[in-house]
């Protein structure tokens, strides 16, 4: 019976990746779990839950605030154009579906690979984490120069589809060719960022996103105004401060002291390192393809009933109102994907310890911090829509219709605290098809069809409501997922 026990703990494990899937050093890494833990990972180990969570999530909370502010200061300097900010605003607007693609694509190899890193150094797997961190860096390299080149060639077409009216393009052209020249700098820093954190460096990933967001704060107004770029300048002010991101990035891995040290041998790409990144990286990839998609349907939604309801320019109207959403959406957000990813790498390593008790309290924590934020924020949007709708454009009818939208599309804010780090959790265990399914049912299940559905019934109104009612179904699918997950881990992990 006990060797029973044994075997069926093992299988446990199965979905997480053979410890011996890079070679004889992983498999000699595995083997020893008496190894000396680095101060990190004995803080991962031991340290109580609550403090831990906190402690691993304000630096990635700061981090992913700040790198918001790419979007949401562009945004806000965009709006305050004389004479035609609300048309620059809606231009910028429609190029979010451009962005989220880069963002998929850098999501798909940095967070699949910090996944698979902290797994391997749960399990002392430290030659497999060396590896994984220098296949991510070939692959987020091959797929940027990719994207630039096929994007700047389609641009017009991908613009086209994702809404752009012929009153819209000449606004939205010309920043979005930029944004997509300049991704490699937006992809290689984002991807090489996030094994910094699966490392247990959460400091050092929020400086380097904290740098970045903070130049392009103060270079948006310059290239905009003083060298009298317009939007065009905010998208060069953007690409220069990730360009300076990266390289503060990359100097971590050429530390003496790194813990993943890059070397051209790991760089080669290999097939089992490629698909173990892909597995788990899929998830938040779809999720934000699932994102690009939404926009492009809603878009379509927004320009046609807009016209239709609100009359003349109406598509310019709804368009930047939705893209003041988004903005403050993304404020509220953004700090919940910074518990996520703060949380991640203490889920995954204690998984791998098979510590079924932490990895439970590593979740509620990071829910109950996730849930505050949420919260926090429906508070500020219902008691202050106008103000936030204001600070991006004082255009009266964009002030109406965006304050109205905002309380309805936001009125489920408070229950993503529980949604989104349900997802994150599947990604952190290494449980990527219940993380995808999860991803997909919010975005393409449930919220796409909701904005094709809801308008012919509700009109105008209907687009806004799109947003409540995927929340609703969505988050009530992920608790009964959540639940089941709980049991077979209180079954399988600490039962041997």
């Amino acid at each position: 019976m006990d060797e029973l026990k044994k075997q069926a703990n093992a299988s446990a494990f199965e979905e997480v990746g053979d410890c011996r899937q890079h070679g004889s050093g992983a498999a000699d890494a595995c083997a020893e779990p008496s190894k000396k833990l680095s101060e990190s990972e004995r803080r991962m180990d031991s340290e109580p839950m609550r403090s831990l969570v906190i402690k691993y999530s304000i630096p990635t909370i700061i981090g992913m605030l700040v790198n918001s502010l790419y979007g949401i200061v562009d945004r806000f300097w965009v709006g305050q154009i004389p004479e035609v900010g609300s048309a620059s605003l809606a231009g910028v607007g429609l190029s979010l579906p451009i962005t989220n693609i880069i963002m998929a694509l850098s999501m798909l190899v940095g967070i699949g690979a910090a996944a698979n890193i902290s797994l391997q150094l749960g399990r002392q797997d430290r030659a497999g984490a060396q590896a994984t961190a220098a296949n991510g860096l070939t692959l987020i390299v091959i797929l940027s120069l990719a994207f630039a080149a096929l994007g700047t060639a389609f641009s017009r077409q991908l613009l086209s589809l994702a809404g752009a009216t012929p009153d819209l393009m000449p606004y939205a052209l010309p920043y979005s060719r930029v944004v997509i020249a300049g991704s490699i700098f937006n992809m290689t820093s984002f991807a090489m960022n996030h094994p910094i954190r699966a490392a247990g460096d959460p400091r050092r990933f929020a400086m380097t996103q904290m740098a970045g967001g903070f130049a392009n704060m103060i270079l948006d107004p310059i290239f905009i105004f003083i060298f009298h770029m317009g939007a065009v300048g905010a998208a060069v002010a953007t690409i220069i401060s990730q360009a300076a991101a990266a390289c503060l990035i990359f100097s971590y891995y050429f530390k003496s002291d790194s813990p993943l040290k890059l070397s051209l041998s790991n760089m080669i790409l290999r097939r089992k390192t490629v698909a173990a990144i892909f597995s788990i990286g899929a998830s938040p990839f779809f999720m934000q393809l699932g994102n690009s998609l939404t926009v492009v349907v809603a878009n379509h939604s927004l320009a046609k009933y807009g016209l239709r309801d609100l009359g003349r320019e109406g598509d310019v109207i709804a368009i930047g109102a939705m893209t003041i959403i988004s903005s403050v959406n993304m404020l509220f957000c953004m700090p919940v994907f910074g518990v996520n990813q703060g949380s991640q790498p203490i889920i995954g390593f204690n998984y791998g310890r098979r510590s079924a008790s932490r990895v439970k309290d590593a979740f509620k924590w990071a829910v109950i911090c996730a849930c505050a934020i949420t919260t926090a924020g429906f508070i500020a949007v219902e008691a202050g829509a106008e103000i936030l709708v204001k600070a991006f454009n004082r255009d009266p009818s964009l002030v109406k219709t965006g304050s109205q939208g905002m309380r309805i599309f936001l009125c489920t804010l408070p229950i993503l605290g529980f949604q989104i780090p349900s997802t994150n959790f599947f990604q952190a265990i290494g449980r990527a098809k219940i993380s995808m399914l999860l991803s997909a049912l919010r975005q393409l299940l449930l919220l796409i069809p909701a904005y094709i559905i809801l308008p012919p019934i509700l009109g105008f109104k209907g687009v806004w409501m799109a947003g409540p009612t995927s929340d609703l179904i969505a988050t009530a699918v992920s608790a009964f997922f959540i639940a089941r997950e709980f049991k077979r881990i209180d079954g399988r992990l600490e039962s041997g």
